[in-house]
């Protein structure tokens, strides 16, 4: 299954090393990860786009802890949800 990680970045000062086990942890489970956080050097909005994007070419969406604090992250639920990916809450 092709996941895509969506989490808090902005107001998040661990979110590099929290997707960063969400991407082990998952791809330790056989799947194909999404990690939106190895992108770098973007505006916001680029990072916006990109994430749908990505998220298009995904079967779930994995929502960290926190990840309500995140506007971004609600868009991207948003999408998910709409098109009836699978939705997996985080730990």
């Amino acid at each position: 299954m092709k996941i895509y990680i969506a989490g808090s970045i902005t107001a998040n000062p661990d979110y590099e090393k929290q997707f960063k086990q969400a991407e082990k942890r998952l791809i330790s489970e056989g799947h194909a990860v999404i990690n939106p956080v190895k992108n770098l050097g973007f505006s916001y909005r680029e990072y916006i786009d990109m994430g749908l994007c990505e998220l298009m070419k995904c079967d779930a969406i994995y929502l960290l802890p926190g990840w309500e604090k995140s506007p971004g992250a609600k868009l991207e639920l948003r999408y998910a949800e709409t098109v009836f990916l699978k939705i997996f809450m985080g730990r």
